[in-house]
């Protein structure tokens, strides 16, 4: 059950960070050479623990609500591996749930400057515009850019193609994806 006061928006940031976060760890081993060592326990290193751990251990806590523990946990990734999106991203999260908007946005974008073509960082670039910068138009491109990087029928695109539609005044904000007649709402043409 959602804390009061929590913005279904953010939980559903949270729900997109945890699934995202599983693809970026794919698209990301795509996208590099394993190198020998890296990530591995170092009992002797300032970090017990390699980056995939503390995003793990970062996706438990905010899975549990505890942001500051998931920022820190967030931290310690991004001390071991500096440009890492999926810690940038799941940390922007974090620091969405505290309303830091402007730390979540800084994050946002250093992690669409490392991986342009990683979706979860566009998402929130969507709700931050929208929701603490009023950019509506912003949050549009942000979210087509978006659709444009996940499989049409995943349930973030469908979540997303409703936020266009409120935006567009298609769909009542409270609807739940539901046009006023009951039914699910059509995904835009080409959407």
């Amino acid at each position: 059950m959602p804390a009061a006061g929590v913005p279904k928006t953010l939980i559903v940031a949270t729900f997109v960070a945890l699934s995202v976060g599983f693809g970026a760890g794919y698209w990301m081993a795509t996208q590099s050479e394993v190198v020998p060592g890296e990530g591995t326990r170092d009992e002797a290193a300032p970090h017990p623990v390699g980056t995939e751990e503390y995003v793990q251990l970062g996706m438990t806590a905010l899975g549990r609500g505890e942001f500051q523990e998931a920022e820190r946990r967030f931290r310690q990734a991004l001390d071991l591996a500096p440009e890492s999106p999926d810690a940038r991203t799941n940390l922007a999260v974090a620091l969405m749930y505290q309303e830091r908007w402007d730390e979540a946005w800084e994050q946002i974008q250093r992690a669409e400057a490392a991986a342009p073509d990683m979706p979860g960082p566009h998402f929130l670039e969507g709700i931050v515009l929208r929701d603490a910068r009023g950019d509506t138009a912003g949050a549009r491109e942000a979210w087509n850019r978006f659709l444009e990087l996940v499989p049409e029928d995943s349930p973030q695109a469908a979540t997303v193609r409703e936020w266009i539609g409120q935006l567009d005044g298609e769909v009542p904000a409270e609807s739940g994806g539901e046009t006023e007649a009951g039914s699910p709402t059509e995904p835009p043409a080409g959407g």
